[in-house]
């Protein structure tokens, strides 16, 4: 349901009529709404139950998914991507926060690179089975059997994981979470129309003074969502996160642009690019198992700086792919980045879990996909902003060609971010030793 989504978007905008900026805009919502509600999920997996609030997550995510394959049109697929993230915001605090509950801290390593991987392994399903299922029985299905699946893994969970819901007193600050929201979507929207001119620029610009504010009122008062001064106190978590933070801006910016790229601009099938689309997700599932193991055996710092290393190579490959480059040179990028992700999660995640104390564990996994979260919506933003800016509102159909400049662009970005995160990586590591 995240990288299958992708595959589905040529077709989707087709018989929809959305424009390059809406299916820029289907991820990213989705994105912004996880991302966003990600703290006050993981306030509540800590003050209430973790497992009511990962059954919850998954019952809600199958049922909207199940909705969006009944959509009709861009505000309605919009709105249900919107509530769709919201359901992931819980799925994503409570799920590692249950993993600390359940494993001693010197097996958390190879637990979390086991999950991870799995997680992987379904990135790498994802494209496949969409683009079998966009090309036999059109996009709507991918979100029909989706949601089955959802549901249907949803019960063992029901009767295995029982809850001890336990009243959460007053477990969200609510100024700060109408701050938070707000600030995000303003950037988001805006973003995606910097075509329209200074009210866009004007509704980032408000969107980045919010989040100011947020950040202002978060050192001023009792509960807050993001504690700033235990992040200061914490090195080792905050280089952890940002990170993390930089290295995600490729994730979903890369699929997303390499679907259109492989459809649009080369012509493949739904299911041909979908199997290419896979390889980096597989080659992800195979290593992060693997570096998780590493991760307890040696420092996970140096683990993850490789795994860095490796994700800015793929931006370097990125950046040379043309319209009529071999499939082979798109395959290069993804494997470059599939390493680079498999080796960096599994030691990170550990390094971020393990910072805090358990009781705060909900709070450190909202962390660590919340940086995740923003990562991904930056990389998506900064996406709808070249989209914009070379398409306006025009379909990407309408001239292929003019796409490859606008992800040759997107790679240059990710190579710049990717090479900070390497530095601030390198020098965790050497102070860490």
């Amino acid at each position: 349901m995240f990288s299958g989504v992708a595959v589905a978007l040529p077709a989707m905008g087709h018989e929809l009529d959305l424009s390059a900026v809406q299916l820029g805009l289907v991820e990213t919502t989705f994105l912004a709404s996880a991302t966003a509600f990600l703290l006050p999920a993981g306030r509540l997996a800590d003050a209430g139950d973790r497992r009511t609030v990962f059954r919850w997550s998954l019952i809600l995510f199958g049922v909207l998914t199940l909705a969006l394959a009944l959509a009709n049109g861009a505000v309605s697929v919009l709105g249900l991507r919107l509530l769709q993230g919201m359901a992931s915001a819980l799925g994503s605090a409570a799920g590692p926060a249950l993993l600390v509950e359940l494993v001693p801290p010197e097996r958390r390593g190879r637990i979390f690179g086991a999950v991870l991987g799995t997680a992987y392994a379904g990135l790498s399903a994802g494209p496949l089975a969409a683009g079998w299922i966009v090309a036999h029985l059109g996009w709507r299905a991918v979100f029909a059997f989706g949601a089955a699946l959802i549901l249907v893994g949803y019960l063992p969970v029901h009767f295995r994981l029982r809850s001890r819901w336990r009243n959460p007193g007053r477990w969200v600050h609510v100024p700060s979470l109408l701050l938070l929201v707000t600030a995000v979507f303003a950037m988001v929207f805006s973003s995606a129309a910097l075509q329209r001119g200074w009210p866009a620029w004007a509704g980032l610009g408000g969107g980045a003074l919010l989040l100011v504010v947020f950040l202002w009122l978060q050192l001023r008062i009792r509960s807050p969502l993001l504690d700033l001064r235990e992040l200061a106190r914490n090195a080792v978590m905050t280089r952890a996160l940002v990170v993390q933070l930089l290295v995600y801006g490729n994730a979903y910016c890369s699929i997303f642009m390499m679907s259109i790229f492989l459809q649009v601009t080369k012509g493949m099938a739904a299911p041909d690019a979908g199997l290419i689309l896979a390889i980096g997700s597989l080659v992800m599932a195979c290593i992060a198992p693997f570096a998780g193991r590493l991760a307890d055996a040696m420092r996970p710092q140096v683990v993850a700086a490789v795994g860095v290393g490796a994700v800015a190579v793929s931006s370097v490959l990125g950046m040379s792919l043309t319209a009529d480059v071999p499939t082979w040179r798109v395959a290069a990028v993804l494997v470059a980045q599939g390493i680079g992700f498999g080796l960096f999660s599994s030691p990170n995640l550990a390094l971020i879990m393990g910072s805090m104390r358990g009781e705060h564990s909900g709070t450190a996994s909202a962390l660590a996909a919340q940086s995740r979260g923003v990562g991904m919506f930056a990389g998506m933003a900064m996406t709808g902003v070249l989209i914009a800016v070379h398409f306006g509102s025009q379909q990407v159909r309408d001239d292929p060609p003019r796409f490859v400049l606008a992800l040759g662009n997107a790679y240059t970005v990710l190579l710049v971010t990717s090479g900070l995160a390497l530095l601030f990586a390198v020098v965790g590591r050497r102070r860490a030793a």
